[in-house]
């Protein structure tokens, strides 16, 4: 559907409540179809919202990294605060695991967030319940399986499932994403059968999450969203 077809007021709702200003998108589209009806809306009062807090934006669809880059969008334009939605916040206590040796084969499982102090060799395996977060590289042929998110520091060859349970709005981050096989919740992506590839690839911070049933991968450099 293009935002050709309805008007602002039509896809975005702006309501009160006792903490803030709630967005609700109310038709599905894509996601800079969603950004520009929220700055038009904003623009169109732009008095009116000056200092506004807002304390959510509720779309059935939007991923948590897609709410997140419409909050850095519209706060680098616009003078109003997000604040936090605590009503809708689940309140979940995850214990954390530090690991700080890992041999190639070893297989790491875990009821909570595991943090990996050092690389992952071919053949190691992490499985954690919450998020992993890898300080190091992981190497070809060793695997990350989480139910939430995965955060590396150095680059990735091997395989990263994120969303295991199912989540959709888990996300990875790399440094350097080159995995073998990329998995959030449900969705694949693989890598080009093509060793210029890797040669061609920027060392630039990247993140993965998946919009419209696809994995997209985009840079990651939040403070720079316009």
């Amino acid at each position: 559907m293009s935002l050709n077809e309805f008007t602002t007021s039509e896809l975005v709702e702006f309501k009160g409540s006792k903490k803030g200003i709630i967005v609700n998108i109310k038709r599905k589209a894509t996601f800079d179809e969603i950004k520009s009806s929220i700055i038009d809306k904003l623009e169109s009062s732009i008095g009116f919202f000056n200092g506004a807090k807002i304390c959510s934006i509720r779309c059935e669809y939007l991923s948590d990294i897609q709410i997140l880059m419409l909050k850095d969008n519209i706060s680098s334009k616009f003078d109003v605060e997000f604040i936090e939605d605590y009503n809708k916040k689940e309140v979940i206590s995850f214990q954390t695991k530090y690991v700080t040796n890992l041999r190639s084969g070893e297989n790491i499982e875990f009821d909570g967030d595991v943090i990996v102090m050092t690389d992952m060799k071919s053949g190691s395996q992490v499985s954690a319940t919450g998020n992993v977060v890898v300080m190091g590289d992981i190497s070809s042929g060793s695997r990350v399986v989480a139910n939430g998110n995965v955060i590396v520091m150095g680059s990735v060859a091997g395989f990263i499932h994120a969303g295991a349970n199912g989540n959709k709005n888990a996300y990875v981050v790399a440094g350097n994403l080159n995995p073998k096989v990329l998995q959030i919740s449900r969705n694949f992506a693989e890598a080009p059968d093509d060793e210029s590839y890797e040669e061609n690839k920027n060392n630039i911070p990247e993140i993965a999450f998946v919009s419209n049933d696809i994995i997209v991968i985009e840079s990651y450099l939040p403070k720079t969203i316009k």
